[in-house]
């Protein structure tokens, strides 16, 4: 911790213009004030672990889990999706347990401790190595929560493994969830708008991930101002903290730094999805769209996949496990019951 400490203080600011046209750049005066509470943050003491942690499966196809024994009748796996981890679930753990016979969060392959495998992998090589983490810990059935990248491995889950997978449940939906225009929907139009004020990270970090992961990887509160302009981007309305918190923004910023995966955990963006697109086979599913940073279209979730709950608000956004917790185990503890999982 040391050597970041050091690297936050000698942080190198860059000359910017006197005044800034882009409403939705991120400014010097967003980004200062977290790196100086980052380094105050390191000087905590640490805090008691929580969950049982392990890293399952051998050589380079290896992925870590946090486990969380619960009272209910059925496991459920927790994906996070891009620039999170699993920590963006740490507000939902405790209320999951009580309608979960155990919680497990898994860091997706390239994100945290979970490696990427080196030569071709796939978003289906990320589903079955998460499939046989699920049975290395005795799993044999079990319910799947996916946000944002996570919802397309869970996906891929549910198409790879409709035997075992009981229900698919989402948020910021991606691939088989998002508008795609072919209805006419307040989705496509708010997507369409996304990618005009802000898609262009989606550009290089599909095709240039390298070179950006020199600058991120070298540069802690480059690192984190990457992240903090995503969440900007998607949930800038929602206070000073994005409605994710400032240990969560901190926390989530040291784990990619110190596992050094601010490199490997975009390339999830340039993943071929390695299975037939043919939506998750006869696996229920279910979707939640919240306000801000989510693209879901109903007609495109309906058309894709085995569609058998839709949940809307007009509240929170991307990260809905913390900036709208409420909400999310109101859908999910519904869709657990709607599927039978606790029948």
């Amino acid at each position: 911790m040391g050597s970041l400490r050091r690297r936050l203080r000698e942080t190198r600011w860059p000359v910017l213009p006197d005044s800034d046209d882009r409403a939705h750049d991120l400014m010097l005066s967003t980004l200062r004030p977290f790196v100086e509470e980052w380094d105050r943050w390191l000087a905590q003491p640490p805090r008691p672990g929580a969950g049982e942690h392990a890293v399952l499966g051998n050589g380079a196809r290896r992925v870590h889990v946090a486990r969380f024994a619960g009272a209910g009748r059925v496991p459920i796996l927790l994906l996070h999706g891009w620039p999170t981890s699993f920590l963006a679930f740490h507000r939902v753990i405790e209320p999951l347990r009580a309608v979960a016979s155990e919680v497990v969060l898994a860091s997706l392959p390239g994100f945290g401790t979970s490696p990427l495998p080196s030569g071709p992998w796939s978003i289906a090589d990320s589903a079955r190595l998460l499939a046989e983490a699920m049975s290395a810990m005795g799993h044999r059935s079990f319910i799947v929560h996916g946000q944002d990248w996570g919802s397309v491995v869970a996906r891929a889950m549910g198409a790879l493994e409709p035997d075992r997978v009981l229900g698919v449940h989402v948020s910021a939906g991606l691939r088989g969830f998002m508008a795609d225009g072919s209805a006419a929907e307040p989705a496509w139009t708010r997507l369409r708008e996304f990618v005009v004020e802000g898609g262009g990270y989606l550009q290089l970090q599909s095709r240039r991930p390298r070179s950006l992961a020199f600058a991120l990887s070298d540069s802690p509160a480059g690192q984190l101002a990457w992240q903090l302009d995503k969440y900007q981007l998607w949930q800038g309305e929602l206070h000073d903290d994005f409605g994710l918190g400032t240990d969560f923004i901190l926390a989530n910023a040291t784990l990619y730094w110190l596992t050094g995966t601010g490199g490997t955990s975009m390339h999830i963006y340039s993943l071929p999805t390695g299975y037939p697109d043919t939506g998750s086979a006869n696996v229920p599913t279910g979707v939640s769209v919240f306000r801000h940073g989510d693209f879901a279209s109903r007609a495109v979730s309906s058309r894709e996949n085995e569609l058998v709950a839709w949940y809307e608000h007009d509240t929170g956004g991307h990260v809905a496990s913390l900036d709208s917790p409420s909400e999310f185990l109101s859908d999910l503890t519904h869709f657990i019951d709607l599927v039978g999982a606790n029948a």
